[in-house]
């Protein structure tokens, strides 16, 4: 029984270190910023947010994000796919000043800076879209807190950042971490997300994990 306390300890540990543990509101309190601008805002990286960039996005380039709610949509569906297409934007220009724009390990490397675990992604997303939301180009979403789910025996721990549907507060995850780099990330309803693990992603709602096995 003692060896066996001895590896759960251990294995707690590791999973603390590969940071994808509870509390992930405590995360945003901890990590984020209340009202990040485009002009000034900062992300995480290097796993459990080590590292947090300040960046400054020009107008020309915050114009790109924009860009991707012309025409404004006319349903929910198709408003979740423009904010999948800008947070795609958001990761590539950040990427290109932190280097976070390689594919990325879900195991830990605590010499990598590069890396992103999901504490990483869920905040970083959760920034992207209140900078989104700020700037009005949300008008059928509202942006909710960071989920959690999995197990610790499983290996599955894992967080994501959440918007609702503002007509009926219907949740969604919008997890980049079950795509690959530049990629839209998956916007799809968080039951399906807290369920399964990988999560099986309707069609037409992004996403491919079982071309990112090293992600998730």
């Amino acid at each position: 029984m003692r060896g066996w306390v001895v590896r759960l300890l251990a294995l707690t540990g590791l999973l603390a270190l590969g940071g994808c543990a509870d509390a992930p509101n405590g995360y945003l309190a901890q990590y984020a910023e209340a009202q990040p601008t485009p002009g000034d805002f900062h992300v995480c990286h290097g796993y459990g947010c080590k590292v947090e960039s300040r960046i400054a996005l020009s107008d020309a380039e915050w114009q790109r994000v924009r860009a991707a709610f012309e025409p404004a949509a006319t349903s929910s569906s198709g408003e979740r796919r423009q904010i999948a297409a800008a947070i795609a934007i958001l990761e590539a220009e950040v990427g290109a000043r932190t280097g976070t724009s390689a594919h990325q390990r879900r195991e830990p490397n605590a010499g990598d800076d590069t890396q992103l675990d999901c504490i990483d992604e869920s905040v970083n997303t959760w920034t992207y879209l209140t900078m989104l939301d700020r700037d009005g180009l949300m008008r059928l979403h509202r942006v909710s807190g960071l989920a959690h789910g999995g197990s610790l025996i499983a290996l599955t721990m894992r967080n994501t950042a959440v918007i609702e549907k503002k007509t009926t507060g219907a949740p969604y995850a919008v997890d980049p971490w079950l795509a690959d780099a530049g990629e839209p990330p998956p916007i799809f309803p968080l039951s399906i997300w807290f369920a399964s693990w990988p999560p099986h992603i309707p069609a037409g709602m992004g996403g491919s994990p079982e071309q990112s096995g090293n992600r998730i």
